[in-house]
């Protein structure tokens, strides 16, 4: 019995450090061909050619459900009237990209998102 405790150490100590260990937030990373968002253990990419962008200045509005920390906005919010999902890292940002992929609008906030709009398609009128 004595021997199981220090076999739990070693065994649970690899997981524990890894996940302190890990930058936290969402993070942005700029491909050749997508935009590639880390928010917590989930990844999300954004196909260039199929990925729909407009810059705004509205902030998030209400927030359906989500959570909010320092570095980390992410949930369901209201923008301009329309449901958009929070890949952020902030709520209200100078600006900000809404991204439509598939059916979801999404609200990313990197740095400087007017110098990466350019990347996207620009069909206006799918946007809320």
């Amino acid at each position: 019995m004595d021997a199981v405790v220090p076999l739990l150490i070693l065994l649970l100590l690899p997981p524990l450090l890894y996940l302190v260990s890990r930058k936290a937030g969402v993070t942005y990373h700029w491909g050749t061909d997508a935009l590639h968002v880390q928010a917590g253990f989930r990844k999300h990419l954004f196909p260039y050619a199929s990925t729909t962008a407009c810059l705004t200045s509205q902030p998030l509005g209400a927030r359906m459900w989500g959570t909010a920390a320092p570095g980390t906005v992410t949930g369901r919010f209201i923008v301009n009237g329309s449901e958009v999902h929070a890949l952020a890292t902030t709520a209200r940002p100078q600006q900000a990209l809404l991204l439509i992929h598939g059916r979801d609008t999404f609200y990313v906030t990197p740095e400087n998102p007017a110098n990466f709009l350019d990347r996207f398609r620009s069909d206006l009128s799918s946007l809320p």
